[in-house]
């Protein structure tokens, strides 16, 4: 397996550790002002982006996004396609640096890969290791559920984060880990979110900033992500994205893992003696 699809999904999605200095929060200098409760702001921010039952009518999920990296000349293109079931389809292209491709139809999953030198490798992966790439590049899902695997939560105070005045929430996960989650205190809109490192809770590991909020129907959903640490700052923009348009074909795998898979049913299936 090639290492450089790996390390661009790590260094550039997920291994950030240090965010940019502007994107910091800082204190909003204000008097002193009763706070909200943690779970009534992300109840106002549910209904602020279309509400829990739209949310719980989604079927599927599909969009198209470039990617831009500070600092870098790597361009790169993400198509994302989720659906109930498990069905899932994550597509980055990064030009010279080659291609790789994800996929699962429920029951199997694999992985495509073509390298810079135009290799094309192709593997059937653990189940656990494509919803782990799923909960790693689907930021609308991390997005629409920000309570969810919640230990605790309260609000801590005004912040001012990326230009908006915001309510911060703290979040302690249930794996003890902590986050804060930044909500706009006048559109009650999800501005932020930061993670701290699990091992050293004063280490911040990750910062994102959701931008460019816009209708999708039935929802209303952000079109720009920025991912920042280590003073660098990777952008993802969103072209395209649809709801409940995603046929289950798009789904299918391609003729080389449809043998693969073939292949390993024949192994797991037993033997019958001939008599």
């Amino acid at each position: 397996m090639p290492t450089f699809i790996p390390f661009i999904l790590i260094a550039a999605c997920l291994g950030l550790q240090m965010p940019s200095p502007s994107q910091a929060p800082t204190p909003a200098t204000q008097a002193p002002v009763v706070l909200p409760l943690s779970r009534s702001l992300v109840a106002r921010y549910i209904n602020a982006i279309g509400g829990r039952v739209a949310i719980w009518d989604l079927e599927s999920f599909t969009a198209h996004a470039t990617i831009g990296i500070e600092g870098s000349d790597t361009k790169g293109e993400l198509d994302l396609a989720f659906r109930n079931s498990g069905l899932m389809s994550i597509q980055l292209d990064l030009g010279a640096l080659g291609k790789s491709q994800v996929g699962s139809n429920g029951a199997f999953a694999w992985e495509v890969t073509t390298t810079n030198s135009g290799e094309r490798l192709e593997e059937l992966i653990d189940p656990k290791e494509a919803r782990e790439r799923r909960r790693s590049l689907n930021w609308f899902e991390l997005a629409i559920q920000i309570n969810a695997d919640t230990k605790s939560m309260k609000t801590i105070g005004p912040a001012d984060f990326d230009g908006h005045p915001c309510w911060e929430v703290q979040k302690i996960n249930r794996r003890g880990q902590e986050e804060r989650i930044f909500i706009d205190r006048n559109s009650y809109l999800l501005r932020g979110i930061q993670i701290f490192d699990e091992s050293n809770a004063d280490q911040l590991d990750l910062t994102m900033s959701f931008r460019d909020w816009k209708r999708v129907k039935p929802l209303v959903l952000f079109h720009e992500i920025v991912i920042s640490s280590m003073n660098t700052e990777m952008k993802v923009v969103f072209d395209s994205i649809s709801l409940n348009k995603a046929p289950p074909d798009l789904f299918l795998p391609p003729d080389s893992i449809v043998s693969l898979i073939d292949s390993l049913k024949q192994q797991e299936s037993p033997s019958v003696e001939k008599p």
